[in-house]
Parts: structure tokens; C-alpha cells; sequence
């Protein structure tokens, strides 16, 4: 990633302030957002249906599934309805990825 802001914000490119490097946890979260924007572009939408959410977890996700992370994302995108037609907007996302790494937080 090499550290500017990409982030999609209503469709255009931010870079706050003169185009710092990003910290770990900017960057981090970059990758967050730039993930869905990369699963809901390839049917140019803004959305990701529960089959697209579930390609991105496993792709993306493969080592958490391992320590059961990502049980709790299965079963919700199982809950979202029809595989092709049901819609999953951002913040849903959103949503799903932080309950993710709550399921996964160290104790």
C-alpha cells in the first residue's frame, strides 16, 4: 500500500493536509474500504450481494476463518436472504468486518 489516503468518499480520492504517509492503523483501514470497493465494482454498484461477501471473506479473510473469527460473518451473511439478490451496503460491511475483529480481539 504505500501509504496515502485512497479513500473513497462519495466517489472521489481524499489526501488530507499534504498527502502524509499513513500510520499502520490508516492504512489498515484503507484496506478495509478499499476491499468493498473492490468486491462491489466488479458489477459496478455500491453494494456487495451475501454470495460477493462471502467470495471476500474467504479470499481476504482465510486465517481468521481458521481461529473462528469469522463464524459469526457466516451465519449473518447466511440471515441477508437470497445469495444474488440480496444487498449488503457499506456500512453493513462495515458493520461485519468490526464484529469480526471483535470475535477475534486478544483477551
Amino acid at each position: 500500500m504505500g501509504g496515502r489516503w485512497n479513500i473513497y468518499r462519495e466517489h472521489q480520492h481524499i489526501c488530507p493536509g499534504d498527502c502524509q504517509e499513513l500510520t499502520n492503523v490508516e492504512q489498515a483501514i484503507e484496506t478495509v474500504i478499499n476491499q468493498f470497493h473492490c468486491y462491489a465494482v466488479k458489477g459496478q454498484k455500491e453494494y456487495l450481494t451475501p454470495n460477493e461477501m462471502r467470495e471476500l471473506v474467504v479470499q481476504k479473510l482465510p486465517h481468521l476463518g481458521k481461529v473462528r473469527c469469522v463464524g459469526p460473518l457466516d451465519e449473518k451473511i447466511e440471515c441477508m436472504g437470497d445469495p444474488d439478490e440480496a444487498k449488503l451496503e457499506f456500512g453493513e460491511y462495515w458493520d461485519m468486518m468490526g464484529d469480526a475483529a471483535k470475535g477475534c480481539r486478544r483477551k
